[in-house]
């Protein structure tokens, strides 16, 4: 049994998206399909579960063709996906959220007690994924990894109704934005609903034996190690295939993907950016951004607790942390954006207490959310003038210097980049302000390997130039590079 896609064409008015695409896919395997920022992974995804119709080819599950059947009828043949966000019943509790998608095919009226069905059903799935001890915890209140595994479990249990087998999991991006360790759980995770079970288990009789994995990772860690082949996709095409071994030498995706990463993995040491801080960096400078015993709430819940740190004129300092843990918090406390605080924030001198966002970023405080929020329907270029202040030409030529990729697509609409690509719009525009201090998100996640080095060797030469950053980032390329590491743990910096 298995998943033939062939010659898959997909068009998106005059853009090809996918240009002939055919790959093979067995029970049993797990197998990575990995490519630069808008290379047509997800398009291919949501063309095999039907989210988008074939421009050309076809595509079999199992012996039969599914390339013109709808999602939910691909579903009840066994094929499930997952998105790059993860997709959860947020006011539900963990197990609630799976007991419904059992419960759904069969069927959900106003005189059913949710919490009464596929009860066993659903806490199977849930040890599953390592989830049972979660099982009773409302959704929202949820870590990120947490939240992952339990979308693991729902694409489980949406194929868990069907007595059709083989089962096929289509995961795009699983590992996105976990930390190093937590992303190595949930890849074991992964690799293991590859293998089959036994057919006497509780779990097994939730899904059935005989599963096979497709998943799209911009983290190496989360491909060399984990999967048994590897897919390469370039500008639309199948560019290479083979053993993780083999793609780590293929000169073709090192030089158009994978960069220094697979130089790593295949063991061979990679060259080190070096970009020389400015020689009056020293932390005994007087700081440019002081937080003193900052703690922040949400609601009844409190995120973090007697944070305080100073950042200095050209200095990088990178914010690590379990997912949970405040990062993104404490960025946006700093920003103003959170609600409920107390402490001291003091930028160049004065106290922000009570300042709008706004109010911070005409100040000269530079933040870029990790979810970018850039304007879809405008251009590339427009994008950046609509932050421009002063010199709006200028700030553009510095900016286009950094991130020379983005001249070549000024008209086009930000919703039709890649998402590497916008990921530097995001940051560009930031610039455009003309910002003193920068504060990022994950600057770093979910982008081409190759990117990630643009992006790191661009962040480098702001801070050469005595721009003083701090960066929420799990990727080592750019804290082996910072200035300081600091680790959040639980809401607090450790003393």
């Amino acid at each position: 049994m298995s998943l033939q896609v062939r010659q898959l064409v997909k068009h998106f008015g005059g853009v090809q998206a996918v240009k002939g695409l055919s790959f093979e896919l067995q029970v049993g395997e797990c197998v990575a399909l990995i490519g630069p920022n808008g290379a047509g992974k997800s398009t291919s995804f949501a063309c095999i579960a039907g989210q988008h119709r074939l421009t050309g080819g076809e595509v079999l599950w199992a012996g039969e063709r599914i390339d013109d059947l709808s999602p939910a009828q691909r579903l009840a043949r066994g094929v499930a996906r997952t998105f790059q966000v993860a997709q959860t019943f947020e006011a539900l509790t963990v197990l609630q959220n799976v007991q419904l998608l059992l419960q759904a095919p069969l069927g959900l009226t106003a005189r059913h007690v949710l919490d009464r069905q596929q009860v066993a059903r659903a806490q199977a799935l849930l040890a599953q994924v390592g989830l049972q001890d979660l099982a009773h915890s409302q959704v929202g209140g949820l870590a990120y990894g947490a939240k992952k595994r339990l979308e693991l479990a729902l694409a489980l249990a949406g194929v868990a109704g069907s007595d059709r087998v083989p089962r096929l999991l289509l995961l795009d991006e699983p590992a996105a934005g976990l930390a190093g360790p937590e992303r190595a759980r949930l890849m074991a995770l992964v690799k293991s609903l590859a293998q089959p079970v036994s057919s006497s288990s509780a779990a097994a009789d939730a899904t059935t034996a005989g599963l096979a994995v497709l998943y799209t990772e911009h983290n190496m860690d989360a491909v060399f190690g984990v999967a048994d082949r590897v897919l390469v996709l370039i500008d639309g095409q199948l560019a290479a295939h083979g053993t993780p071994g083999e793609i780590a030498l293929n000169e073709t995706v090192r030089r158009r993907y994978l960069g220094h990463a697979g130089s790593n993995a295949s063991g061979a040491e990679a060259p080190r950016v070096s970009v020389t801080p400015p020689a009056a960096l020293m932390l005994s400078e007087p700081a440019v951004l002081q937080v003193q015993q900052l703690n922040v709430w949400y609601g009844a819940a409190q995120a973090l607790f007697d944070v305080s740190l100073k950042l200095v004129p050209g200095e990088l300092v990178v914010l690590q942390g379990l997912n949970g843990a405040g990062k993104s918090t404490l960025l946006q406390a700093l920003m103003g954006l959170s609600l409920r605080m107390t402490g001291q924030v003091i930028y160049d001198n004065k106290s922000l207490f009570g300042q709008a966002p706004h109010q911070r970023a005409r100040q000269g405080l530079g933040y870029v959310a990790e979810d970018r929020r850039l304007f879809g329907a405008l251009s590339v270029q427009e994008n950046l003038r609509v932050a421009a202040r002063g010199e709006v030409l200028q700030h553009e030529e510095r900016v286009l210097s950094l991130f020379p990729v983005l001249k070549t697509m000024l008209r086009r609409p930000a919703a039709q980049m890649s998402g590497g690509e916008q990921q530097m719009l995001a940051l560009a525009r930031t610039l455009m302000g003309a910002p003193r201090l920068l504060l990022l998100d994950e600057p770093c996640e979910g982008i081409a390997p190759v990117l990630v080095e643009t992006m790191v060797a661009a962040l480098l030469q702001l801070r050469a130039e005595g721009m003083p950053m701090l960066v929420a980032e799990q990727n080592k390329l750019l804290s082996e590079r910072a200035d300081r590491v600091l680790t959040l743990v639980a809401g607090q910096l450790p003393r």
